[in-house]
């Protein structure tokens, strides 16, 4: 393969080059439905109160959520207004949405005070789920992306899954079904609650 730092000669090749991934599938002329886009958080001061049995909680109809971090909260939300782009800084952009949906919620939070916040990037494919396989058409190359903000729960299985594919073993679980050649078809199920 031939990479911008050089050419890598290898068996077996595995994307799990997360919001990366498609241009890592470009190189070798993979397609990897794969865009990055900025999620924020924010953490508060710590919650007078706050019971370390607090659930996660989440609101499906506006994707807010919040659960325990320490003394305080971490809370967040997708924003609508938020494109897709490699930008990895934290702006106030989109408090004014959250404050809103906060207001309505669960309005106790609006007076906690932010001690932090931070900003990272989830990879989404088209349909919110994850690509996991081997391109077709070229030897030995897996992938294992897309995930869409569900990597971390779902990343031990698939470390399984990943780990059959590269010994040419069947993995426990069908995994057909996460082929990047599911966009060709026109029956693509989006996931329903993206948060």
């Amino acid at each position: 393969m031939q990479t911008p730092g050089g050419r890598i000669e290898t068996d077996t090749v595995v994307c799990a080059a997360g919001a990366w991934s498609a241009e890592v599938g470009r190189w070798v002329g993979v397609d990897l439905p794969v865009e990055p886009m900025r999620r924020q958080i924010l953490l508060t001061d710590a919650v007078p109160g706050l019971r370390p049995d607090t659930p996660f909680t989440i609101d499906l109809a506006t994707s807010f959520y919040f659960h325990n971090e320490g003394r305080g909260l971490l809370l967040g939300m997708s924003w609508r207004d938020e494109t897709p782009g490699f930008r990895l800084g934290r702006s106030d952009e989109w408090t004014a949405d959250l404050a809103e949906v906060m207001e309505r919620r669960v309005p106790s939070l609006t007076d906690l005070c932010v001690r932090s916040g931070w900003a990272g990037l989830y990879e989404n494919t088209p349909d919110h789920n994850a690509l996991i396989g081997e391109a077709r058409g070229l030897d030995r190359f897996l992938y294992a992306t897309g995930f869409s903000g569900h990597g971390f729960l779902q990343g031990p299985a698939v470390g399984e899954v990943m780990r059959d594919l590269v010994l040419g073993a069947q993995p426990f679980v069908d995994v057909a079904a996460l082929s990047a050649d599911r966009f060709a078809a026109a029956d693509v199920r989006p996931e329903f609650n993206i948060v």
